[in-house]
């Protein structure tokens, strides 16, 4: 195991994690990074094949964001899948299984782990067998076929809607220097 570590990860209070399984671009890890960022608090767990912070490619899309997101790292997703059932949180996978659910109707909670497969071969066999929880993201298309890191940003989404649901403060809108009246 590697990363930034902190014992904030075994805390299940409001922080989710987003477990990448064997994700083989290394800018939609970076896109992973961005979306935690994004709805801090909120870990990422890379395994396997991942990019991992460091490489050019998911700094050129994770945008800085990998200094800053809780960040852990392991060989198999099957170890990184019971590491994060001992700290309370159930397992969600999120894959278009006939038994899933949508993410929308899902009963999930906001700390809860959510599990994104790699892109052409889904999620791994023994995660998915450990799995809580089995949701899809609804979609209209004819292919089927959403990015991983769309799914992800998508899923984030959800969970801040939630958040608000639940009545936990959000802040302001991030201002950017750009925005500034002059």
């Amino acid at each position: 195991m590697a990363g930034c570590y902190s014992a904030d990860l075994h805390s299940s209070s409001g922080a989710p994690i987003l477990l990448l399984d064997n994700l083989r671009s290394a800018f939609n890890v970076g896109s992973a990074f961005r979306v935690a960022e994004a709805i801090s608090p909120c870990h990422v767990f890379l395994t396997g094949c991942c990019a991992r912070p460091g490489g050019r490619k998911l700094a050129h899309t994770a945008r800085g964001t990998q200094n800053t997101v809780l960040w852990k790292y392991f060989e198999s997703s099957a170890d990184a899948a019971a590491w994060i059932s001992g700290t309370g949180r159930r397992l969600v996978v999120l894959e278009p299984l006939p038994e899933a659910i949508p993410i929308f109707e899902a009963p999930f909670g906001i700390s809860d782990a959510f599990i994104f497969g790699n892109e052409a071969l889904g999620v791994s066999s023994g995660v998915l067998a450990a799995a809580d929880m089995r949701v899809y993201m609804p979609q209209t298309g004819t292919r089927g076929c959403m990015n991983v890191a769309g799914a992800i940003a998508a899923t984030a989404m959800e969970i801040q809607r939630r958040r608000l649901l639940l009545g936990l403060p959000m802040p302001p809108p991030v201002r950017l220097p750009w925005d500034e009246e002059t």
